[in-house]
């Protein structure tokens, strides 16, 4: 007998991640990974109940993330918020199978 998940199970399984992108204004590789983290986001079949966050470090309220982050954006984290131990972090060129597998070994 096949056992099919329902969504709500698929739901527990994502939902305690978080992914938040740090991005600024003007920069083309900001756009190719927002554009990235859509397509995952967006891939309720695989990643139900994942969220993304993004942050504008050039906001004046923003600006601790500006002083860590104004050379090496875009930076994706991603975190597990039942384990704040496992922030994983990928800078600059976001590849979609990348972090996709990042994402499954933090459930």
């Amino acid at each position: 007998m096949i056992r099919q998940f329902h969504s709500a199970a698929m739901l527990a399984n994502f939902s305690n991640i978080r992914l938040t992108l740090f991005s600024k204004a003007n920069c083309g590789l900001c756009d190719k990974a927002k554009e990235v983290t859509k397509k995952v986001v967006d891939n309720k079949q695989r990643f139900a109940g994942l969220q993304i966050h993004v942050v504008d470090i050039d906001e004046p309220n923003n600006k601790r993330w500006w002083n860590k982050y104004c050379m090496d954006v875009p930076v994706l984290h991603l975190e597990n918020i039942n384990d704040p131990e496992t922030v994983s972090k990928i800078f600059h060129r976001l590849e979609l199978h990348q972090v996709e597998q990042k994402i499954e070994s933090l459930k």
